[in-house]
């Protein structure tokens, strides 16, 4: 197998998690009445949630995550969750449109000879929605529904590496988390590529890296 592969994060990477997580939060609490309601309260809480349940065994389909931790954010803000609740997040979460600079530097690292596959934290059902927006076909994608772990846990990238034919030292990754995605480059000696897209800082535990603004500014580098 070519040893030249570049793996990224797909949510906040590749795809617009983060814009997508603010539009489905902003449809519910209209369908609640509340259309001034503050959001960050209500996000922080679904991520908090999110966290906590993908690192507490047993694992659960990423949808079941999805809905215990938009029920958890209601309950904070005293909103009952109801089923359209839930359709709004899910349906919102499948479709996500990738960032504007995606697509063309997929399209020079696969020029460039470089395997594309995406390591993520998700169900194989909830990603495939968003997968046509990148604008070519990955050669795998790797979910924590396939090796039944969520990032960070090793076993997810050890079940992508193994299904790549690789090992970790050949292959480069590209994710925008730094306690998820960084932190396993890392453990693992893996080329890592930080995608700072937020303006967030540092955080000196999870060098080294190479922090870049874009998946862009990646794939420049990655070509040298």
């Amino acid at each position: 197998m070519d040893p030249r592969t570049v793996t990224f994060d797909f949510y906040g990477t590749l795809v617009q998690w983060h814009e997508g997580v603010d539009a489905c939060f902003r449809a519910i609490v209209r369908r609640h009445g509340q259309p001034a309601m503050e959001l960050a309260p209500l996000i922080h809480a679904f991520h908090g949630e999110g966290r906590r349940l993908r690192d507490t065994p047993p694992w659960r389909p990423y949808r079941d995550v999805l809905r215990e931790s938009l029920r958890f954010a209601l309950d904070r803000s005293g909103l009952p969750m109801s089923e359209a609740d839930v359709d709004v997040m899910i349906t919102g979460l499948s479709r996500l449109p990738a960032h504007p600079d995606v697509p063309a530097a997929l399209a020079a690292l696969r020029a460039g000879g470089w395997r594309l596959a995406a390591i993520s934290n998700t169900d194989d059902d909830l990603i495939a929605g968003s997968l046509p927006g990148l604008g070519l076909e990955l050669d795998a994608v790797i979910t924590a529904q396939q090796a039944r772990a969520y990032k960070p846990d090793l076993r997810l990238f050890r079940h992508a590496h193994e299904v790549l034919g690789v090992a970790p030292q050949q292959t480069v990754h590209v994710a925008a988390s730094q306690p998820l995605d960084m932190a396993v480059c890392k453990a693992l000696g893996l080329r890592g590529y930080w995608v700072n897209r937020r303006a967030e800082t540092v955080d000196p535990q999870w060098l080294p890296f190479t922090e870049v603004k874009d998946v862009a500014e990646a794939a420049v580098s990655i070509l040298r």
